[in-house]
C-alpha cells in the first residue's frame, strides 16, 4: 500500500460495517469481521477486488496505474496463499 491513511473512523460505521479501513494510492481497503460481510460489501462495489476479509475499492484511486493496482491485488491475494480466483482486468 502506497501512502496508507487510516480512515476507519469515517469509513466504517452504519453504512459500511467494516472493522478497519485505509485509503491508499492504489485503492481504499476495507477489512471486515467475516468473509461473509466482505463478500456482501464486495457485491456493492463496481470496481473492486475481494480476498478473504478484505475488499479493495478502486473508485477514485487515480494516483496509481492499472499495473500498480494489479500488483496490489496480487499481493493482497498472496497474503493467505489460498486464493484460487482470477484478477479483474485493470
Amino acid at each position: 500500500m502506497t501512502e496508507p491513511r487510516d480512515i476507519t473512523a469515517t469509513a466504517c460505521g452504519e453504512v459500511v460495517d467494516c472493522v478497519e479501513a485505509y485509503d491508499t494510492q492504489e485503492a481504499t481497503y476495507y477489512r471486515f469481521g467475516s468473509r461473509g460481510a466482505a463478500e456482501a460489501f464486495a457485491a456493492t462495489v463496481d470496481d473492486g477486488f475481494r480476498s478473504n476479509y478484505i475488499v479493495m475499492d478502486f473508485a477514485g484511486a487515480t494516483a496509481a496505474s492499472e499495473a500498480e493496482q494489479l500488483w496490489a491485488m496480487q499481493h493482497l491475494a498472496g497474503t493467505w496463499q489460498d486464493y484460487e480466483g482470477t484478477f479483474p482486468d485493470r
